[in-house]
C-alpha cells in the first residue's frame, strides 16, 4: 500500500509538471532559459553550494553540542548524499533524512537521529516564521479576495500550530508520544516493540539537548535565518539572469518564503509538479508571467540534479559502521 501511494504521488507530480510545460509552451520556456549565460549559470551553482554549506552549518551546530567538534566536510557529504536520494528516488524527503543519518559519522546512531530531528525542527520553526512574514508582505503588497486571505491565514495557523506542537513534544519525548498515539488507534508495528529502548534513548537525547544546549539551539536558528536570506538572494539573482528586471526584492522574498508550501509533500521526489504549480500561483498573484515561474524552477531543478550527482559520488565511500 505504501509503495502504491508513493508511486501514485510521483505520477501525479509528473502529470502536473507535464501539464504546466504544455500549457505555457516549451518554446517560451526555452527562450527564457537561453538568456542565461554559462558564467551566470555557474554563479547560480555556486550560490546553491553556499546554500547547502550554510544548511550543513546549522546541523553542525546541533551535533557539536553532542559530539564536540565534528567534521564539517563529512557532514556536508552526508547532506549531499541525502539530497541525491531526495531528488533521484521515490523516497523523497523521507529518504533524504534517513540517508544522512546513516552517512554521518556519529558516535551513536541514536545521537545522529536526535540531531536530525532537532535540525528539521529548527528548519521548520524558521520557515514558519518567515512564511508568516511572507504572508504579511503579500497582504501588504496586493489586495487579495477574502477567501484567498482566509486560505493563507488558515494555512499559516495550522502550520504554526503543528510545528509548535512537535517542538513542545520533543522536550517531553516526541517519539514515545507518537508511539502511544498510533497505539491508541490499534497500530503496533513489530519494529516499534523491538526498538522500544532505542526510541526512549533517542527521546532522552532530544530532550536533553533543549535543556542544556539552548545557545546551540539559538545559533542554529540564526544560521537557518541566514539560509532563508541567501535563498531569497539566489532567487532574485536568478530572475535577473533570466531577464526579469521589474521584480522587486520584496517580491523575491514573498516567492521564496511562500514557495516552501510546495515542499510540503514528502512522498513526491523533489516535489515535482507541485513546486512548479506553487510558483506559478505565486507569480500569478504578483502579476508576473507563468513562463518565468516555470523557467526559474526548471533552472533550479537542473542545478539540483547536478548537485545530486555530486551526492552520489559521496555514496561511494563506506557507510560508517561504528554505530550503536
Amino acid at each position: 500500500m505504501k509503495q502504491k501511494l508513493v508511486r501514485l504521488s510521483a505520477l501525479i507530480g509528473i502529470i502536473v509538471f507535464a501539464f504546466l510545460i504544455y500549457k505555457i509552451g516549451p518554446d517560451q520556456i526555452w527562450k527564457n532559459i537561453s538568456k542565461i549565460s554559462l558564467q551566470n549559470f555557474m554563479i547560480l551553482v555556486a550560490l546553491r553550494i553556499v546554500y547547502w554549506m550554510v544548511r550543513t552549518w546549522g546541523w553542525k551546530e546541533i551535533l557539536d553540542a553532542y559530539e564536540g567538534r565534528v567534521s564539517f566536510f563529512q557532514l556536508f557529504i552526508a547532506r549531499m548524499c541525502g539530497h541525491a536520494v531526495s531528488q533521484l528516488t521515490p523516497t523523497a524527503q523521507v529518504g533524504s533524512e534517513a540517508t544522512r543519518i546513516f552517512m554521518a559519522n556519529c558516535s551513536s546512531r541514536r545521537i545522529c537521529v536526535a540531531s536530525v530531528i532537532i535540525d528539521k525542527t529548527v528548519e521548520f520553526l524558521t520557515v514558519v516564521f518567515f512564511v508568516i512574514i511572507g504572508v504579511a508582505l503579500l497582504f501588504y503588497r496586493i489586495t487579495l479576495p477574502v477567501k484567498l486571505k482566509t486560505f493563507f491565514l488558515i494555512g499559516v495557523a495550522l502550520s504554526t500550530a503543528l510545528v509548535l506542537l512537535l517542538f513542545l513534544k520533543q522536550k517531553k519525548g516526541l517519539l514515545t508520544w507518537m508511539v502511544r498515539l498510533i497505539g491508541k488507534i490499534k497500530i503496533k508495528p513489530k519494529w516499534v516493540e523491538k526498538n522500544k529502548e532505542k526510541i526512549e534513548e533517542t527521546d532522552r537525547h532530544i530532550s536533553e539537548f533543549y535543556k542544556v544546549n539552548r545557545l546551540a539551539f539559538l545559533r542554529s536558528l540564526l544560521v537557518y535565518s541566514l539560509l532563508i536570506m541567501i535563498w531569497v538572494f539566489e532567487i532574485h539573482v536568478a530572475l535577473i539572469f533570466i531577464g526579469v528586471h521589474d521584480f522587486a526584492v520584496i517580491e523575491s522574498f514573498i516567492v521564496t518564503t511562500l514557495g516552501n508550501l510546495g515542499l510540503m509533500f514528502p512522498l513526491i521526489p523533489g516535489s515535482l509538479g507541485v513546486y512548479e504549480a506553487t510558483y506559478v500561483g505565486l507569480f500569478a498573484l504578483l502579476g508576473k508571467p507563468a513562463g518565468v515561474a516555470v523557467t526559474l524552477v526548471l533552472i533550479r531543478r537542473v542545478i539540483a540534479l547536478l548537485l545530486a550527482g555530486f551526492g552520489l559520488l559521496g555514496m561511494l565511500k563506506p557507510i560508517p559502521s561504528n554505530k550503536q
